[in-house]
């Protein structure tokens, strides 16, 4: 006699969930498996306290026959307007699978259910090689544009070591001879890497802001994107408060730049501490200042101490990064689907303020440690 086993199956996540989710979290990305206390309230602050949460847009759990969970996908509901319609959307963030060998369709049960929602638009923007391939699998291609995540080194010898330090953490040894090695070569007249000091006053000024300042800013410079959030100050506070509550790439640092006029044309966020690669979290500008804003940015985090600034794709920056030194690898990827095709059309012009406080990494699932 042959025994069938019985097939696990998808549902919502419900708050009673939480522990075991956090338990997988922790054995699948953080190589331990203690669910932390500090992560419980986290997942529940981002799943269930979401200011834009929707009960009919949840996280999704695969459970075994036993009822036991054995996979996860986070979800994360938007507000979107295109050309102020009304856009309800989803993003798919964290999605694990506990024994992957013995339940090979689960993650593609996830993914599925997820694209099953009532959201007219389904995207991520942290997908990494393998939910790639789920995604293509279902003929859902990447967005190139958006999945150019670049570095541009400034301290090559610092940056080898804090890239060495995310599989060895005894690489940390190694960076007083990092830091000696990167001076010799800058005494030696070698600076092929390093940034330009910022000039003078030009047509574009730009000024350490304060976070109210550069919220301001944001809701701003977010009107001229087709496609963007429906924030508010409350709305885009939470977000915020999200973003500065991640301490592993350092404080953030809030940009603005005005032209001579004293015209609001652009602002930048990106996280960064001396001796660690940089990471940029936002930026928005007009289109004539894109350059200005990549030399600012690079030259603010060269004179902070950082040996690279790295970045997600920001495809009205792209243009001015690849003229100026910087790197392009894959990482993190941004698929895009709607039935709707024309929702995805400002995705396709690099219209869309999709990524970043208005996407995904926010959170602090992304880059960053619990207590």
């Amino acid at each position: 006699m042959i025994m069938m086993q019985k097939a696990g199956g998808v549902r919502d996540l419900e708050p009673e969930d939480l522990p075991s989710v956090v338990h997988l979290f922790q054995k699948t990305f953080r190589r331990s498996e203690p669910a932390r206390p500090s992560m419980i309230r986290y997942f529940r602050e981002i799943f269930f306290d979401h200011p834009w949460y929707d009960e009919e847009i949840r996280s999704k759990v695969f459970v075994n026959s036993d009822g036991e969970i054995e996979g996860f996908i986070g979800v994360f509901p938007s507000r979107l307007e295109l050309d102020g319609r009304p856009i309800r959307a989803a993003f798919a963030g964290s999605m694990m699978v506990d024994r992957p060998e013995q339940n090979p369709l689960a993650g593609a049960r996830l993914l599925r259910s997820f694209l099953a929602g009532p959201q007219d638009i389904s995207l991520t923007e942290t997908a990494n090689s393998l939910a790639l391939g789920m995604w293509q699998k279902l003929a859902l291609p990447l967005d190139i544009a958006y999945s150019l995540n670049w570095i541009r080194i400034l301290r090559p010898a610092g940056t080898a070591i804090q890239v060495a330090e995310r599989g060895l953490k005894a690489a940390r040894l190694m960076r007083p001879l990092a830091s000696l090695t990167d001076g010799i070569v800058e005494r030696a007249g070698m600076k092929t890497f390093r940034a330009p000091a910022a000039s003078g006053p030009g047509r574009v000024n730009f000024w350490d802001a304060s976070r109210d300042d550069f919220a301001e800013a944001v809701l701003k410079l977010s009107d001229r994107f087709p496609l963007r959030p429906q924030w508010d100050r409350t709305t885009l506070d939470w977000f915020m408060d999200q973003a500065q509550a991640k301490r592993q790439f350092g404080d953030p640092c809030w940009r603005i730049a005005e032209s001579r006029s004293g015209e609001l044309v652009g602002c930048y966020a990106y996280y960064g501490r001396a001796g660690g690669i940089g990471w940029l979290l936002q930026a928005l500008c007009t289109p004539n200042v894109a350059g200005e804003m990549v030399e600012d940015l690079f030259s603010h985090a060269d004179a902070a101490g950082c040996v690279a600034i790295r970045g997600a794709g920001h495809p009205w920056l792209t243009p001015e990064l690849i003229s100026r030194k910087t790197l392009f690898y894959g990482r993190a990827f941004f698929v895009a689907h709607a039935k709707d095709k024309t929702l995805l059309e400002p995705i396709k012009a690099g219209q869309g303020l999709i990524s970043g406080l208005a996407g995904e990494n926010w959170t602090r699932l992304i880059g960053d440690d619990f207590d």
